[in-house]
């Protein structure tokens, strides 16, 4: 269970601001003085709530990517066959990352720095795939996956949905694939599950 983390107004309105600006500026483009500003709130505000803009950006990674362990946990249950569960947790993926559109925006500006992942990022990500290596290693052991290595399967299955929302703006403007678009959005994700379930699928001429 991810640790809950409350906070008073102004420490909420500063994980919010900052949250912006990490997304839109970086980490290292987004000053103390900016944030405060933009968070109505006085210059030495980080500090006295947090203790450092570095642990602020904890709060930020905290605030967007600690609730993911659970939901895959409530997507996935612990009935049913592990393909169905398998495509379940990557709906709900899909589901969280449009729904907090900041996120893929802080994860590419953190993925083009040479700054270590923070803590929560790390826990996360190690944590979602376990959950997908697990259910493929399961579906190895009743004959519905085909055999290879969970943990790289798991890469394959999980990066999917981030890559895709990673590189929106992308696809909208060379490919006129606009995933914000709600018909375009729902045929990206069946297009994608079902891939995944033909690429996971154990079938009758597959070698032992």
């Amino acid at each position: 269970m991810n640790e809950v983390i409350r906070m008073n107004a102004t420490a909420a309105d500063l994980v919010s601001a900052a949250t912006e600006l990490f997304a839109r500026c970086g980490y290292d483009g987004a000053s103390v003085r900016a944030i405060t500003r933009s968070a109505n709130a006085n210059l030495g505000a980080i500090t006295y709530h947090f203790g450092s803009k570095e642990a602020l950006y904890d709060a930020v990674f905290q605030s967007l990517v600690g609730p993911m362990p659970d939901l895959m946990r409530d997507a996935t249950g612990s009935e049913g066959p592990p393909l169905d569960r398998i495509e379940k947790a990557v709906r709900a993926l899909f589901a969280y990352l449009r729904a907090n559109p900041t996120l893929p925006r802080l994860i590419t500006q953190q993925l083009a720095s040479a700054r270590p992942l923070p803590q929560v990022a790390r826990v996360t990500l190690r944590s979602n795939i376990g959950v997908f290596a697990s259910l493929i290693a399961e579906g190895q052991r009743d004959g519905s996956i085909r055999q290879g290595d969970p943990t790289l399967m798991a890469l394959s299955v999980g990066s999917q949905p981030v890559f895709l929302n990673l590189i929106r703006q992308a696809l909208r403007e060379s490919a006129e694939i606009d995933q914000d678009e709600p018909t375009i959005g729902r045929e990206v994700v069946e297009s994608v599950t079902r891939f995944i379930r033909a690429g996971l699928a154990h079938h009758q001429s597959d070698k032992p």
